[in-house]
């Protein structure tokens, strides 16, 4: 039987093989995009479920309401883990996590790195499925004087991963400083896979950080705590007996923060399941980088991948479509003929059906082979670490057949149905019977040129906005600025590594300038009754002259007024109006807490810039003097011209002050194009599909002119001899094919416009949308399909009519 079928099926394909060969060709394209898309999802769906305790493993999370705003963080404080642990007894274990995106450094005596560090439990292996390769899961952590490594980081210091009992140390850290010897290396766990939402480089026991930060407030949510609950709980219980628990254990300490706030917020606790936080991670805390949570998602990407693949697909199935019915006019007569004979309906459906599984099979082979080698790409365009073999994993291979069975039903059930439905009077006696013009193929043509003129529109939205994005005035010049994080151990450490900078580049023209910063977030600030959030970086000096910013109004810092380091601060203007100060220089607030009791004095003002990426727009911004408040992050004005040596001066300047620490710097440009790492991802997709959707659209119209061409040689010829012109040849066949482009082009244009006015509502700040996007795409579609039928009509008006004409 499968021989009949291969043979059948070669003959078909030599029969028809230009048709084949564009069908072919286009649902490979289709199924490739389809296949990267399945890996794709697959992949965002696998996170942490290879943990044993998925099915009850769950995080707390925090919603906060305060003055009726209320937001929802993935973390909570120090003391919800252990009180929610000694009176919920459905709890089986339960671990805390603060780090994920901290970062530390660690030496041995000849190395050292900047690592990626968790602080935990000694209950962590109880509660997630990270393997040990050595060392005693049940004890590795309880020591606070221990370490726990993975193999990359073993490798890194010792070239081996035989190294329990060798030690690091980390000489800008306060607990280290507080515990007094090296750390000790007691386990070696495997990597944690590239699908898990917690990553880290060592562990370290959770008294280890409390050596030096214990905090007992209910109030407070930076670290993950994760519990495990016995099989078969219910979820609603335990939340009500959280909320009920810290109801009484945080009834004095929120009776202190209404007195003092004149406000009382009101908490509530909640479960999440570990598998549901990648694609819907609490992103205020997991963005705060305490929460133990990274890689976060959003199920928007997987559903707007896939749908694009899934309309790739279907363009490609639709020159199917399109091409099966156009050329029935030939296979009417075989069908006719055949039903004559005796066959069945069924039979001649199931021929079809077979005919159209065989070339769906070919290009599922040259599909498969595709995504293998483009695989690679697809990662870096996709930011993923997919492996090739995950291809041939069993869920993989599910999809892979589903997609075959679909695909083979979608470019060939209908034809099938509609040729095996043929009567053989119509098809032996009528000519010109469905000839290819029917109104379901013209359907199926407006929507392909739609979709791909919708396409079309949005990668040049897209493009136009990110050169939107590239080009915009941010309030101040990054360009050449070094930004070199250090070790943030108290005002006057830090204040002595800056002054040990300038005193070390003192004398190197490639580095200009150096300023001294530190990023606070957000933190309340109170005008009189009024209290607002408003984003805390401390600078110095240098700071507005380095970066080319403008005062409005007022003074810089003064390195020589006591007054400017203990309480002056320079504002922006959207402090100037959520406090409604009219006259701001001399003005005074009451900040955060952390930067003191007394009320801050304005010294200057200065003009909004943009200090976060444009999605949000610009809040009040408070800059107090970091010669009294301290800061993190050294700035270096560097030479355009000697850059790389600018970098090596101050390298070797930080390994002479810093010796203990790792260098790394970035550029503040390259910091600032970091922020749109997803939306150029999109751009590129965009852009690819666009240029995929019109190769599939022009294979299609050359496999449709071609069928139109030959059922009307005749009728060309004829022409041909009675007088018309080349011209005339090509506009007659071309206009039909027109006149469905500019169709598609009325139904795309107010279903690109409402998509991509919703996508740059994304942005606080976006251009209007760009309405030449859609004439130029219209004129660009147009264009490609004169070019595509207008060629082959050429070619057909040039032959010799006799040729046509001869067999009458």
């Amino acid at each position: 039987m499968f021989q009949t079928f291969l043979k059948i099926g070669l003959r078909h394909l030599w029969r028809t093989r230009i048709y084949a060969f564009i069908n072919i060709c286009g649902l490979a394209i289709g199924l490739t995009c389809v296949l990267l898309a399945s890996i794709y999802i697959t992949d965002e769906r696998s996170f942490d479920n290879f943990h044993k305790n998925s099915p009850n493993l769950y995080r707390i999370t925090t919603r906060t309401e305060t003055n009726g705003i209320a937001e929802t963080v993935g973390g909570t404080g120090q003391v919800q883990g252990p009180a929610f642990k000694a009176q919920v007894p459905e709890i089986q274990s339960y671990t805390r996590i603060m780090g994920g995106d901290i970062y530390g450094d660690v030496k041995t005596a000849d190395k050292v790195f900047q690592l990626q560090m968790l602080f935990v439990d000694s209950t962590f292996f109880d509660v997630f499925s990270f393997r040990m390769r050595s060392g005693n899961p049940a004890t590795a952590l309880l020591g606070n004087g221990s370490v726990v490594v993975t193999e990359k980081t073993a490798l890194k210091f010792f070239n081996r991963t035989d190294v329990i009992g060798e030690v690091l140390q980390m000489a800008g850290d306060p607990s280290a400083k507080r515990l007094g010897r090296p750390l000790v290396i007691t386990g070696v766990v495997e990597n944690p896979p590239s699908n898990s939402s917690i990553q880290f480089d060592l562990l370290f026991p959770f008294q280890f950080l409390q050596l030096s930060f214990e905090d007992n407030n209910w109030l407070n949510a930076y670290l993950g705590t994760f519990v495990v609950l016995k099989p078969g709980t219910d979820l609603p219980t335990v939340v009500r007996k959280f909320n009920q628990i810290a109801k009484i254990s945080s009834k004095d300490q929120l009776a202190a923060f209404e007195k003092e706030h004149a406000s009382m917020p009101k908490i509530s606790y909640d479960l999440q399941a570990i598998t549901d936080i990648h694609l819907n991670p609490q992103d205020i805390a997991d963005q705060n980088r305490e929460a133990g949570v990274i890689n976060g998602s959003k199920p928007i990407y997987s559903i707007l991948f896939l749908t694009v693949s899934g309309f790739i697909l279907f363009m490609a199935s639709i020159n199917f479509i399109n091409i099966s019915i156009a050329d029935s006019a030939r296979r009417a007569k075989e069908i006719g003929i055949r039903k004559v004979t005796g066959s069945r309906r069924r039979d001649i459906f199931l021929q079809f059906i077979g005919e159209s599984a065989f070339i769906s099979a070919i290009a599922f082979v040259f599909a498969f082979l595709t995504a293998l080698v483009l695989l690679p790409v697809f990662n870096q365009l996709s930011g993923k670490q997919i492996l090739p073999e995950s291809i041939f994993q069993p869920r993989m291979l599910v999809w892979s057949a589903a997609i075959l069975v679909f695909n083979t039903l979608l470019s060939g059930a209908y034809p099938a149905y509609l040729l095996s439905g043929l009567t053989p009077i119509k098809v032996l006696y009528e000519k010109g019977y469905l000839t290819g013009r029917s109104i379901s193929g013209r359907v199926l043509v407006v929507f392909q040129f739609a979709t791909a003129i919708t396409l079309g529109i949005a990668a040049l939205v897209f493009r136009e906005q990110m050169y939107f994005i590239q080009n915009k005035d941010l309030g101040y010049n990054p360009q050449e600025v070094v930004q070199v994080h250090i070790n943030n151990n108290g005002a006057n450490d830090v204040q002595s590594v800056k002054s040990g900078f300038e005193s070390e580049l003192r004398n190197k023209p490639q580095v200009r300038q150096l300023s001294l910063i530190g990023d606070f977030g957000y933190r309340q600030a109170r005008v009189g009754d009024r209290k607002f959030n408003s984003y805390y970086l401390t600078i110095d000096e240098h700071y507005l002259d380095m970066l080319e910013m403008k005062l409005k109004s007022g003074r810089n810092f003064s390195t020589l007024s006591q007054s400017d380091k203990k309480k002056g601060v320079i504002v922006n203007e959207a402090f100037l109006r959520a406090a409604n100060i009219e006259n701001p220089i001399g003005a005074t607030f009451f900040p955060d807490s952390h930067f003191g009791a007394q009320p801050l004095t304005i010294i200057g003002v200065v003009g909004n810039f943009h200090y976060n990426s444009l999605k949000e727009r610009i809040e009040p911004l408070v800059m107090p003097m970091s010669d009294q408040f301290g800061g993190g992050t050294l700035l270096f004005k560097t030479d355009r011209t000697n850059r790389q040596a600018a970098v090596s001066d101050i390298q070797h300047a930080f390994q002479q002050l810093l010796p203990d620490a790792a260098f790394t710097y970035y550029f503040l440009d390259d910091l600032n194009s970091q922020k749109y790492q997803q939306e150029k991802r999109l751009e590129k997709m965009i852009s690819f599909a666009t240029f995929i959707s019109v190769l599939i659209c022009c294979l299609g119209l050359f496999g449709l002119a071609h069928l139109s061409l030959m059922q009307r040689r005749k009728e060309t010829g004829i022409r041909l001899v009675l007088g018309a012109t080349v011209s005339e040849i090509v506009i007659l066949f071309s206009k039909h094919f027109i006149r469905l482009i500019a169709i598609a082009l009325m139904l795309a244009c107010p279903t690109a416009y409402f998509i991509m006015n919703f996508w740059l509502s994304d942005f606080a700040y976006h251009i209007p949308f760009p309405w030449w996007t859609l004439p130029c795409n219209g004129i660009l579609a147009i264009l490609f399909t004169f070019i595509t039928v207008g060629i082959q009509s050429a070619r057909a008006a040039a032959a010799n009519p006799v040729l046509a004409l001869r067999s009458e």
